[in-house]
């Protein structure tokens, strides 16, 4: 039996919530004085051969596996009377804040290493990542962002002593609750799982409550020390350290330019030298009109803000160079210090040529991981953390791609009349009259010959761009893509606010549609609703003029840490308040309605306030059509 699992550990009582992943049956359990069930948890736990969680590893499963450690001696002493029910749920509740304060002191003394768990264990926070600061998100954030239909925080203190069973019930709701939310959140991240399972069967290595950074990573470990048959622990003891970075020594001999700006930024990039990576170097340069900037995270440029069509005259093509950072290692000889040349061997043949092959033969799980491997490399080679650091590396992949791209701009814009739309860390989008395509694809397929590096193209109809990171991008097939402030379906730990402008915007400029018409016409309520989360500095407070006995007072009601809530015709409103004493309004101007809890109605109950949704479109809009 696998079950999706939780736990609520307070002082006055610990309950443990369970689903069957296959059959859906709930099993729900209580360690309280009045309603004790220690063996019928020792007994569900007994059948349990595998536990599903968020955040699981870290905190519920040390719970249990010392609750499995401890329940045959608590029985026994519970019946011969050396212990009674409110010390056991003690003992537990002790074990808890140590694991809590282990957390806050970044220990992991109290996790339990998998070769010593007794029941397997799947952890969804650690397999999306979720435990990275960039991505940390919580399970009430991820309710949000799965459209759940109750967001439901606890209202009981975990504090509280005296807990009576009416109470009991309350949380053993709010348990469930969170275990229906983990067990859609599993349904969800099934394609992962099954690759983590793939690569389990294929290169026998236990990543199922892996990240995928860390997939590529150990992967290429393991890729690598059976090429050579070094030891797995020696190997990830080994860096390449670099007190100085001169950029001279990195930059590829054959990097040239014909112009003068070019070649001076190329001169003063020899010229250089740094001692950290992060944020390490800034240059930018103007060229023929468009501004191209250079740093660590790669070149970016835009043109300004507007709507680029094509049409029977002229073409959008964007070209983007396949698996730019790991083909610049391969076809430059650029390896890993500490690995030696072995390590580019392995990293063409063993991963980027199996993973094409892969893809060839239609075996995506494996053709996925080997992309996670081969995209990995130039992260770790900066995290001093990995086996793969070696600064070095990091910066001659990320310059050196960088002056590449701008040698084909160079080319390209010197050799027919052309507008630069875009260039952005791998590709280069221009727009051009058609008489010069054949012309186009010439000067590209000579830059492929020069550097080695194979482009890839895209056709576009149309470019809506408000800058770099914030643009949509229609195919000539009808496809779309969205970047940034267009973005309709966002990654899960991503803030999926106010999703109905996104949609307005893209009906707007890629069908025509009035953002009016669509917002108005559109009949899914979540897609209103945004978030608002508080952390420890602040509280949320929602503020209404009611009256009693015909007169006014103000009724306030506080929020919870997590709150879905859409923009309304009442008469709340919506206060952040901060624990230095200050207030500040959210969406200043307008009411909303709280709608942690989904509640179905006649839509036109919901009493939506459009305007705001509107308003919010056409800032977007302005933004870019000013300039056309």
């Amino acid at each position: 039996m696998v079950v999706v699992y939780d736990i609520e550990t307070l002082k006055g009582c610990f309950t443990y919530t369970a689903i069957n992943k296959d059959t859906k049956e709930v099993y729900q359990y209580v360690l309280h004085k009045d309603l004790f069930q220690l063996e019928e948890l020792a007994n569900h736990l007994k059948y349990c051969q595998g536990q599903i969680g968020f955040n699981n590893i870290g905190f519920d499963y040390p719970i249990i596996h010392y609750f499995l450690n401890n329940h045959y001696s608590w029985w026994n002493n519970l019946k011969t009377g050396l212990i009674n029910e409110q010390e056991i749920i003690n003992l537990i509740y002790n074990k808890v804040q140590e694991i809590i304060q282990a957390q806050n002191d970044d220990k992991f003394a109290n996790q339990i290493r998998e070769k010593d768990w007794k029941i397997h264990q799947l952890d969804l926070f650690k397999l999306w990542h979720f435990n990275n600061k960039a991505r940390k998100t919580s399970l009430k954030a991820l309710e949000i962002a799965m459209n759940f239909p109750n967001v439901m925080e606890m209202e009981i203190e975990h504090t509280k002593e005296d807990i009576t069973l009416k109470e009991v019930n309350h949380i053993l709701e709010y348990n469930l609750n969170d275990v229906l939310a983990t067990y859609e959140f599993y349904l969800k991240s099934k394609d992962k799982i099954d690759l983590r399972k793939q690569l389990n069967k294929t290169y026998n290595i236990s990543c199922l409550n892996w990240s995928d950074s860390r997939i590529g990573e150990q992967l290429i470990l393991k890729l690598y020390c059976d090429k050579t048959g070094q030891s797995i622990w020696d190997v990830k003891e080994m860096r390449t350290y670099r007190p100085n970075i001169d950029f001279k020594s990195l930059i590829f001999n054959y990097i040239k330019f014909d112009s003068v700006e070019f070649n001076k930024l190329l001169t003063k990039l020899k010229s250089t030298s740094i001692s950290k990576t992060k944020g390490g170097f800034e240059e930018s340069v103007i060229y023929k009109g468009f501004k191209y900037d250079l740093g660590q995270g790669g070149i970016h440029g835009c043109i300004k803000a507007g709507v680029y069509d094509s049409d029977e005259d002229y073409i959008i093509i964007d070209a983007d160079v396949a698996s730019l950072y790991p083909n610049i290692a391969i076809k430059n000889n650029l390896y890993i210090r500490h690995l030696g040349k072995d390590f580019i061997n392995v990293y063409d043949k063993e991963i980027v040529q199996k993973r094409l092959l892969a893809k060839k033969e239609g075996n995506k799980s494996i053709a996925d991981a080997l992309k996670l491997s081969a995209n990995s490399v130039y992260g770790k080679s900066n995290d001093i953390n990995s086996f793969l650091y070696d600064p070095l590396y990091t910066m001659a992949t990320t310059i050196n791609g960088q002056l590449l791209l701008l040698m084909l701009a160079e080319k390209l814009v010197d050799c027919f009349d052309c507008q630069v739309l875009q260039i952005n860390t791998d590709g280069i989008t221009l727009k051009f009259h058609k008489r010069y395509e054949e012309d186009y694809y010439q000067l590209c397929k000579e830059w492929e010959e020069y550097t080695k590096l194979q482009l890839e193209y895209a056709e576009y109809s149309k470019m809506v761009i408000r800058d770099v990171n914030n643009y949509l991008a229609v195919y000539t097939n009808g496809k779309v893509k969205y970047k940034g402030a267009f973005e309709i379906d966002k990654e899960f730990h991503k803030d999926n606010s106010f999703r109905i402008i996104q949609l307005a915007l893209s009906d707007y400029f890629v069908k025509s549609i009035y953002v009016e018409e669509t917002i108005k016409n559109h009949r899914n309520i979540y897609d209103f609703c945004g978030r608002q989360k508080f952390t420890k500095d602040s509280y949320g407070e929602t503020h209404e003029i009611r009256y009693k006995d015909n007169k006014p007072y103000h009724h306030i009601k506080p929020q919870q840490r997590n709150v879905r809530y859409y923009i309304s015709n009442s008469k709340i409103t919506f206060v952040k308040v901060y624990t230095k004493g200050s207030t500040e309004m959210i969406n200043k101007g307008f009411n909303v309605t709280i709608f942690n809890k989904f509640e179905e109605k006649e839509w036109n109950d919901y009493s939506i306030n459009y305007s705001y949704y509107i308003k919010e479109c056409y800032k977007i809009i302005q933004t870019i059509e000013v300039n056309n």
